[in-house]
C-alpha cells in the first residue's frame, strides 16, 4: 500500500452565505435541484446538476463584499439564451455573453447572485 496516493471522485464545494433562501431560490431558478437539507446540518443546503454538486452554508457574519475575495465561481452551461431569459424574469444583474477566445469559439457571461458571488458561466460556441 506504501506509494498510492488516493483519488478523489468528486469535488463538492461549500459557500458561506447571509441569506441561504435567496441564494438557494437564485440556483434553483437556473435549475439546480436540492439534494440535501436536514436537521443534521441545520443552516446547511446541498445542490445539484447532473454530476455537479455544491453547498450553501449559512453564516452569520459572512460579508457579501468579501465574497469574491479568495474565490472565483465557474461554470460551464449548455445554453446563454436559457440563462438570459431567467436573468430577466427575475431582473437580475448579468453581463451580455461575449466571446474570449475566436480560435476555440468559446465565450462567457456573468450572472451576480443574491449573495454578491459573480457567477462566471463559459460555453463553446453561442446558442
Amino acid at each position: 500500500m506504501q506509494g498510492e496516493k488516493p483519488t478523489y471522485p468528486r469535488l463538492i464545494p461549500i459557500l458561506y452565505v447571509r441569506d441561504l433562501d435567496s441564494e438557494v431560490d437564485f440556483y434553483t431558478s437556473l435549475g439546480f435541484e436540492i439534494t440535501y437539507q436536514g436537521d443534521e446540518f441545520p443552516g446547511f443546503i446541498a445542490l445539484n446538476s447532473g454530476e455537479f454538486e455544491f453547498g450553501l452554508k449559512e453564516k452569520e457574519d459572512f460579508d457579501p463584499l468579501q465574497a469574491e475575495a479568495s474565490f472565483v465561481w465557474q461554470m460551464e452551461v449548455d445554453s446563454f439564451t436559457k440563462v438570459v431569459a431567467i436573468c430577466v424574469e427575475r431582473a437580475l444583474e448579468y453581463s451580455e455573453p461575449k466571446q474570449y477566445w475566436e480560435a476555440r469559439d468559446a465565450w462567457e457571461m456573468t450572472v451576480q447572485t443574491p449573495n454578491g458571488y459573480s457567477l462566471h458561466l463559459d460555453k463553446l460556441g453561442k446558442d
